[in-house]
């Protein structure tokens, strides 16, 4: 699917045309069917509709995995004729800001961690007057590292300088609270119930669902890392790996070892965790089944990393000291492949199928094919392509990745710190295929937060997402390799228990023709039904100000008036456009409604 990160053009849709229909269970196009379900198509509370597409080859029965589908929910007004579903996604494709679908199910969102402690959230397929800035979180000092939640709502940072780990709500991007935890919490990871924070006194463990910390002491840990099946924590500390279990955050082993590893790594294929003591140049290889020292590898002293293939079976070893990458072989624990690599290896990120290596005095991005990997005595092609314009650098205030996978297909997000920009490498090209600012932000690590749909089996793709208003809806689904494009029809029927939400207008109060640089500028809503009746008050309405493109934005609490209008008061720091977005969780104003108020400055 390709939703491109820089600008999504209006897609020629070469599929049959497809019209929505009542309430069809499947729908076949250019051979592939669509099956759609909803499980909650009835508003419940807060509780958000499950949305699930099941594609399969009808020539084949086989299921179609590996894609990238699109989906839209659009409100279809009393009386009004079904749309024709080709009109509808060549709609949604072309971005226009005044047509935008009720429910988009495709959303997902870049974060940078910047080295001035803030996070900066863009959202790649939308923007604000030209700007892709959604927000920008304050942390209360820098963050070292970054881990998500399983089911991405939730993201957990470490605030070394504070002794903290802020937890943020990815769906309202807030901090919901700072967490405090032992000395200098640096690297964390996640498991099924709870956030693992490696500190100066052992592991801090977070409970997902009560953010109550457990402390588990037993010395620095130095890294941590989680066995493939998630049953087994495993931390780097002074001279020795301690093992834990995941469930009970229990400490189950100490393997003492002959040196000091520092760095872990754990390998799918051998079941085995690998823990490298960078200045001796050893590595040791204790088997996760019954904790036990099954080999020690001698390798360069000086490596910076051990990073395994997605399939567990090679581990690249970077060291910038050497100018070389070393390549392990899990099954035999012996080095196979040792490749010369200029300009200081640093840091190693994967795709699918490439391997992508920083270098500190280069702004070269160089590619290892994976299918080269794990040949003896042969070489290594190694292919590259510019990620950006300034070199990457050789002190990371981050932990975290600072090259990472993208969410639309085989393509790679490049953060350049100097650059502050966020580069997307397609695979296979030459250059970068553009790439969009940080605003003056400087990044260390990128990170992507997938709210779209995801292929849970092969060919089910599962989404849920908030339908805030009941009504007859037209499901739009399109995928753009192959080219299937399905309509369905979803009625969402209203809680009977609880006041159903409608639709909220906001109509600016006498606006100002232009506002005044440097002096406060008050501005007034009203807020009413589609039959322009006021609303009940209610106490959560704000107010998110943009500045074009982007670089400046306020967020503040309106104030309700007497005469039932709400107000605000923001001083426009320079001349230039502005956009005011209203929103209110209660009033079922979301913060991308399409409602925006534009304001100039001079």
């Amino acid at each position: 699917m390709n939703l491109s990160l820089i600008g999504i053009g209006l897609l020629t849709l070469s599929g049959a045309f497809c019209y929505a229909q009542e309430a069809p269970k499947r729908v076949v196009d250019q051979g592939i069917s669509v099956d759609f379900s909803a499980s909650k198509p009835a508003l419940q509370g807060d509780h958000p509709v499950s949305f699930r597409f099941n594609l399969m080859d009808t020539a084949s029965g086989h299921p179609m995995g590996g894609l990238r589908p699109a989906a839209w929910l659009s409100q279809r007004a009393p009386g009004a004729l079904v749309p024709i579903c080709k009109e509808k996604v060549a709609t949604y494709l072309g971005g226009d800001l005044f047509k935008r679908a009720e429910v988009d199910l495709n959303s997902y969102f870049v974060l940078t961690l910047n080295d001035d402690a803030s996070i900066s959230i863009v959202d790649p397929l939308f923007g604000f007057g030209g700007s892709k800035l959604l927000n920008m979180l304050q942390l209360e000092s820098r963050g070292a590292d970054w881990a998500l939640a399983p089911r991405q709502a939730t993201l957990f940072v470490s605030m070394p300088e504070v002794d903290k780990v802020a937890v943020i709500d990815t769906k309202q991007w807030e901090i919901v609270k700072s967490i405090a935890t032992g000395r200098h919490p640096r690297r964390i990871l996640t498991s099924e119930r709870h956030a693992w924070v490696g500190d100066d006194q052992g592991i801090s463990v977070i409970d997902f669902k009560t953010l109550a910390v457990l402390s588990v002491p037993f010395g620095v840990s130095s890294d941590l890392q989680a066995s493939s099946d998630g049953e087994l924590i495993f931390a780097g500390s002074g001279k020795s790996v301690v093992v834990l279990d995941a469930h009970s955050a229990r400490l189950l082993e100490q393997v003492t070892v002959d040196g000091t590893p520092s760095l872990l790594a754990y390998s799918s294929a051998a079941k085995a965790i690998y823990a490298l003591d960078p200045q001796q140049g050893r590595l040791f290889v204790i088997d996760s089944r019954n904790s036990k020292l099954t080999a020690t590898v001698d390798i360069h002293p000086g490596a910076t990393q051990i990073r395994f293939t997605p399939n567990g079976r090679y581990a690249l070893i970077p060291n910038p000291k050497e100018n070389i990458v070393q390549v392990l072989d899990a099954a035999s624990n012996h080095i196979v492949q040792t490749v010369d690599i200029s300009d200081g290896p640093d840091r190693i990120s994967f795709s699918d199928r490439l391997a992508y290596i920083l270098r500190r005095t280069s702004e070269i991005v160089l590619m290892i094919s994976l299918e080269q990997l794990g040949i003896s005595g042969k070489g290594l092609g190694v292919a590259e392509f510019p990620g950006g314009q300034h070199v990457f650098g050789a002190v990371h205030a981050s932990l975290a990745d600072s090259i990472i996978s993208a969410p639309e297909g085989s393509a790679v997000l490049v953060a350049n710190p100097d650059d502050k920009m966020i580069y997307l490498y397609n695979e296979g090209m030459a250059a970068p295929a553009g790439g969009f600012s940080t605003y003056g932000q400087t990044p260390q690590a990128v990170l992507v937060v997938d709210h779209g749909l995801r292929e849970v089996q092969r060919g089910q793709y599962v989404t849920s997402v908030p339908v805030n208003k009941p009504g007859r809806y037209d499901v739009v689904m399109f995928v753009d390799a192959p080219r299937v494009v399905a309509c369905f029809e979803l009625t969402v029927a209203g809680d009977t228990n609880k006041p159903q939400r409608r639709f909220t207008r906001v109509t600016a109060v006498d606006p100002p023709k232009q506002l005044v640089v440097g002096a406060a500028a008050r501005l007034r809503f009203a807020l009413s039904d589609p039959d322009e009746r006021g609303l009940q008050p209610t106490t959560d309405v704000r107010a998110l100000t943009i500045e074009a493109p982007g670089v400046w934005q306020q967020r503040a609490d309106l104030k309700r008036l007497p005469d039932g209008n709400y107000e605000f008061e923001f001083v426009p720091p320079e001349s230039g456009t502005y956009y005011v977005w209203i929103e209110s969780e209660s009033l079922g104003l979301a913060r991308n409604n399409s409602q925006f108020k534009t304001y100039q400055a001079n």
